[in-house]
């Protein structure tokens, strides 16, 4: 069984640094308070489940990963190809009515055809 290794706070360090992302993009993108995102890196606390699925979409990292624990970065396994994974990852970014959009054009387009 995978061991914690790492804090979530020094995770998230980690994988700021790596993607190239300041705190004020957590911010805009995933709607958490700046004190939130400092408590984080600082490790006073962590967060609850929701926001940590919230940070591994957004930052493209396994939600265990970013917990602390010794396993693979990545969000993705061998299933995902390089085609879905970019599907996938470009649908993380769109809000719920873009998501409704989506999920209609395919299936009006490829399903119901």
């Amino acid at each position: 069984m995978a061991e914690i290794v790492a804090t979530f706070g020094e995770r998230l360090k980690e994988i700021m640094n790596i993607r190239n992302v300041r705190a004020v993009d957590i911010t805009r993108h995933c709607n958490i308070s700046p004190s939130q995102i400092s408590h984080y890196l600082k490790d006073d606390y962590a967060p609850k489940q929701p926001v940590i699925v919230k940070l591994a979409r957004y930052l493209r990292v396994n939600e265990v990963w970013l917990i602390g624990y010794d396993c693979d970065m990545e969000r993705y396994t061998q299933t995902y190809d390089g085609t879905m994974k970019e599907i996938v990852e470009m649908l993380e970014t769109l809000d719920n009515n873009d998501l409704e959009r989506v999920r209609t054009f395919i299936k009006d387009y490829f399903i119901d055809r």
